[in-house]
């Protein structure tokens, strides 16, 4: 089981245009990966989580984007708290 650090997302428009949600995440190194990626390993075992500005949280799957009524699946988040800046959305785009 390894532990894998994300420090930005990267965004797409949803197929309605309604709104931007995340495609995937980058970690420190640069790595590019898809929710799709990030959901497999998580089912493998492995864990992910945001770090920023000595931040952290826990990367979870869930099945749908959490905007009404769309359908991009699947779709990763991290649990609201205290602070909004180790929340996966809110992190710099990568």
């Amino acid at each position: 089981m390894a532990t894998l650090t994300v420090t930005g997302v990267r965004k797409e428009a949803s197929a309605d245009g309604s709104h931007r949600h995340i495609e995937g995440v980058c970690t420190a190194d640069g790595t590019h990966y898809t929710r799709s990626q990030v959901v497999d390993s998580i089912d493998a075992g492995n864990i992910w989580k945001t770090s920023v500005g000595g931040y952290e949280a826990t990367i979870r799957k869930v099945t749908y984007c959490p905007r009404p009524r769309c359908l991009a699946t699947p779709y990763i988040e991290t649990k609201a708290d205290s602070t909004k800046k180790d929340n996966l959305e809110n992190l710099d785009e990568c």
